[in-house]
């Protein structure tokens, strides 16, 4: 991914189609300005949220182009037999996640259809670090689904799921005059 400082950040929301009050909203979390430049270049989608920390954009840069996506994300509801939430499988970076650090992401008005899409995924939508191996989070994961695949072979899988669900959202890339200083 590019670099993404305040300024390049708010040039990229201000282009997208993303509701005004969400626009005000959002917090660009000033955490990633630790990041080097090759942490950048192994980040494929990062999550902004609101005050919140329930809705937000996921920024997603692909070969296809950087997109901008509106979400709402929520914790997954409690089983009431067992008195917690059941661990899932993230629909995006395929790791499994606790119930606790599980949840669902919606898309808001996707498709063209003004209709939402769900999926199931890490609350911490930190999926760029966790097929990297980068978690604990992902290391319990490779054990718990006996995964023998490298780090690349995740990154890849991770990315034509990315690509997939572009297509099946029908997201529109950001204008790449935009993304210049």
């Amino acid at each position: 991914m590019i670099h993404l400082d305040l300024e390049r950040f708010n040039r990229i929301i201000e282009a997208s189609p993303v509701k005004p009050r969400l626009k005000r909203e959002l917090r660009f979390v000033t955490s990633t300005s630790h990041m080097t430049d090759s942490d950048w270049l192994q980040t494929e989608m990062i999550a902004v949220k609101d005050r919140s920390g329930n809705n937000g954009v996921l920024i997603v840069e692909l070969d296809s182009g950087m997109y901008v996506l509106p979400f709402s994300v929520k914790s997954l509801s409690v089983s009431a037999t067992t008195g917690r939430a059941q661990p899932v499988i993230c629909d995006l970076c395929v790791t499994w996640q606790s119930g606790s650090r599980a949840g669902s992401i919606t898309f808001i008005g996707a498709k063209k259809s003004s209709s939402n899409v769900a999926y199931l995924c890490c609350a911490d939508l930190a999926c760029s670090q966790h097929v990297r191996t980068r978690t604990d989070a992902s290391k319990i994961s490779r054990a718990q689904l006996r995964e023998d695949l490298d780090n690349e072979q995740r990154v890849s899988r991770f990315k034509t799921r990315l690509e997939d669900m572009m297509k099946y959202l029908q997201a529109i890339p950001v204008n790449k005059s935009i993304l210049d200083v």
